[in-house]
């Protein structure tokens, strides 16, 4: 039986782990904080008596590979469906408007969704349906190299047009500005959501926190394949013989007992590794990254009509209710993210009391979240940089959703990078 060392233990490194362990892999797991989860975990908030996560995170029909592994573990039932898309907006004025797929068979459904959506006007829906059917026929990979606002123009969506309906999607799926993310992955990810199903473009939330969601299955599933998982061990430095790791020095021992060795961490915990090659940290020092702000606000006497909706030209994108709280997410934070607490939550409470008429009268109380690296800025310049799964050290493999994947820096961008990342180690062996 062949054995891998994984080095991190989010979702790109337990899904590796449970691809292998079905495979027949031996797999040993180490991951240096004390939680498995990565940037999408949740943590037991003893103030208020709650399980919180990090930050909300949501999945889409098109997370093809993600829904795949979480059937593997047995946690699909811990997830809500949308039997079509259905997604409320506001705008600054109070006046909501929905993106709802109509009762019709797909693709007609979403086009009328975007006809009723009321935010823009009928002469730039009917703007933003030509864009759409042009779009079928696009290939991302031959697309020019320019930004997606750029795109968009030149594509005849105006800025109102950008503003209320580009811009939402675009910041959510990339978490970076329009005028800094790429064209063509813009359009790989649209294709996805809007062109291979109907099942593809709905949203899918978890029913219970993170951990529980994911975490806790994946490790049942690992371990009853004989599996190990630690926790609190980071891998400190490799030692590379005849082009191949032998050993991994961590905080706590030293490991020699592999085949393959797989690093699941982020771009900015490979430099702190000895002994990984000079190209591999190089690529990981160029990649940059944007920050989330997340906000869970406990409220009384306040019910929002909606599971969750998104805020149209605010600070504050995303509202979700959560019963006794609502958690709110501002994507690409980078420019007020080093505010203080009280700032940032002052700027929050007037974006909700314009938007969802949240008074102060309404909050108990809330818990602030800063994740300053939670995804890379997707930019044509980083996109031509991030490395592919395979290395220089024969039994060496990258996976995260900063490898070569062709996607975003999405839950759905680093499942793939496992799969991409177990399939290459499944083909030295039969090489």
């Amino acid at each position: 039986m062949k054995k891998c060392l994984i080095v991190g233990g989010g979702f790109a490194g337990l899904a590796a782990a449970v691809y292998l362990s079905k495979q027949n892999f031996l797999v040993e797991l180490i991951e240096a904080s004390p939680k498995l989860g990565g940037k999408a975990y949740s943590f037991f908030d003893s103030k208020r008596n709650s399980i919180l996560d990090n930050g909300q995170h949501i999945l889409m029909g098109c997370y093809k590979e993600t829904l795949n592994f979480l059937n593997i573990i047995n946690s699909e039932n811990n997830l809500t469906f949308q039997k079509s898309l259905k997604v409320s907006y506001i705008d600054r004025k109070g006046i909501s408007h929905q993106l709802k797929a109509a009762k019709y068979f797909y693709p007609i459904n979403l086009l009328i969704a975007i006809l009723k959506y009321s935010a823009v006007s009928i002469k730039e829906r009917i703007s933003i349906i030509k864009f759409c059917a042009k779009l079928i026929f696009i290939n991302p990979t031959k697309m020019r190299d320019e930004s997606v606002s750029e795109w968009l123009k030149s594509e005849g969506q105006n800025e109102n047009v950008i503003k209320s309906f580009w811009e939402i999607i675009a910041v959510g799926a990339l978490n970076c500005s329009s005028d800094d993310a790429s064209s063509k992955i813009f359009a790989k990810i649209l294709k996805q959501m809007f062109f291979t199903g109907n099942f593809s473009s709905t949203i899918i939330i978890p029913s219970t926190d993170l951990s529980k969601m994911y975490c806790e299955n994946a490790l049942k599933y690992i371990t009853d394949f004989g599996g190990n998982i630690l926790t609190s061990e980071s891998a400190n430095e490799i030692v590379i013989k005849s082009n191949k790791v032998v050993s991994v020095k961590t905080n706590k021992r030293e490991i020699d007992d592999f085949d393959f060795i797989l690093f699941a961490v982020p771009s900015h915990a490979i430099p702190k590794i000895k002994g990984l090659p000079e190209s591999i940290i190089d690529i990981a020092n160029k990649i940059k990254y944007s920050s989330i702000l997340t906000f869970h606000i406990w409220v009384k006497d306040f019910k929002m009509k909606n599971p969750f909706i998104g805020l149209i030209n605010s600070q504050v994108h995303w509202v979700f209710d959560h019963g006794e709280y609502i958690t709110i997410v501002i994507s690409h934070a980078d420019s007020i993210i080093n505010y203080d607490e009280t700032t940032l939550f002052n700027i929050v409470k007037s974006e909700l009391k314009k938007y969802i008429n949240l008074t102060d009268a309404n909050i108990i109380d809330y818990k602030k979240i800063k994740e300053k690296r939670a995804t890379f800025v997707p930019s044509t310049e980083i996109l031509l940089k991030r490395p592919s799964s395979n290395t220089e050290i024969a039994n060496l493999f990258l996976a995260g959703d900063w490898i070569n994947t062709g996607l975003p820096s999405t839950i759905e961008g680093a499942v793939v990078s496992a799969k991409i990342a177990t399939d290459s180690i499944i083909q030295t062996i039969k090489s």
